[in-house]
């Protein structure tokens, strides 16, 4: 049994796919003065075939990438889907700071999540340069390991991955950049727009949604006044996180690349909104740029799930068709 962690770390969803399991990762570490030990792990799915080098950049929260319950059920911090091609390419993941590979995990009760193994050493990493950094090293080892066994490196990020994807994509010199569930605009500019639209549905007057958004405002101020601060926590997450995440605006990333650039969004996603993410086509048309492409699923959620006809009241999902695209809009020659 698969247990799909959609929102907190994008795993993917239960699908009649072969479990993914540690023993088919090779574990390896590259040591950097002021990061320390970096963990890095690649698949050993056909390792002496050549193909691309596909980084996953997880989405938030200190979950492992393998996750093991006491149920016997587990969860992963990357898309079953995307792994069913490992034996086309070699799959890099790349550990955050003060989580380990894999790790037992306990169910929040009430909500029937994992629990994060937060904790000081994570909290203190969780800061944007610091993952593009962690990531931009183990890419660099991997690419020495494995040698002319590359064609191509993809870096590939999902939810808060995403939001960072196309800087390390600069950074390592990727052939491809691929970011699902993510945004354009700073993250600060989705708090204002859930609350925006809040007012045009009528859930709340447009007074009481400005109440809110002048609350998200004297919060953004009390962050970039303390920006390394570990103790204030804003959504649940430090000064640190925030204020590197939060400020920074992912088309401008993008905009730096001339590689083909991939964007896939749900246009019912209420973790990452769309209007965010609209922002980066408006930017590519108007100046004339044609490598960036698109791909809208009106109906999907953050965990790319819509509405099932069949059931309703429940959701299916449509991930492993998108994921078998975006392998083909990876692998095609451009």
């Amino acid at each position: 049994m698969i247990l799909a962690v959609v929102l907190a770390v994008l795993a993917s969803p239960a699908a009649a796919l072969e479990a993914a399991t540690p023993a088919q990762f090779d574990s390896h570490v590259v040591h950097d003065p002021a990061l320390g030990d970096i963990g890095w792990h690649i698949d050993n799915v056909n390792p002496e075939e050549k193909g691309p080098l596909v980084v996953w950049l997880p989405g938030s929260g200190a979950f492992p990438h393998f996750q093991r319950f006491s149920d016997g059920s587990q969860g992963t911090s990357f898309p079953r889907d995307l792994f069913a091609f490992r034996d086309r390419a070699h799959f890099l993941l790349v550990d955050k700071p003060g989580v380990p590979f894999s790790a037992e995990m306990r169910l929040d009760p009430a909500k029937g999540r994992p629990l994060p193994l937060d904790g000081p050493t994570y909290r203190a990493g969780l800061a944007r340069d610091t993952l593009i950094a962690r990531t931009v090293l183990a890419v660099a080892a991997a690419r020495r390991t494995l040698g002319d066994r590359v064609d191509q490196v993809v870096i590939m990020g999902g939810s808060e991955g995403a939001q960072y994807v196309f800087a390390v994509a600069g950074l390592v010199r990727a052939d491809k950049a691929v970011g699902w569930g993510g945004l354009a605009l700073p993250q600060y500019q989705d708090f204002i727009i859930e609350q925006r639209l809040r007012a045009e549905r009528g859930e709340i007057t447009r007074a009481e949604a400005q109440a809110a958004i002048e609350e998200i405002f004297a919060a953004i101020r009390a962050i970039h006044a303390d920006p390394l601060g570990l103790e204030q926590t804003f959504m649940g997450e430090t000064n640190r996180r925030w204020s590197g995440f939060g400020a920074h605006a992912v088309v401008d990333d993008m905009l730096a690349l001339q590689i083909p650039l991939l964007l896939v969004q749900g246009g019912d996603d209420d973790k990452a909104p769309i209007i965010n993410t609209d922002v980066a086509m408006v930017a590519f048309l108007s100046r004339g740029r044609s490598n960036l492409d698109y791909w809208v699923y009106p109906e999907a959620d953050h965990g790319m799930r819509v509405a099932d006809p069949a059931n309703p009241g429940k959701h299916v999902s449509i991930a492993p068709e998108i994921w078998t695209r975006v392998w083909a809009w990876v692998t095609r020659q451009s």
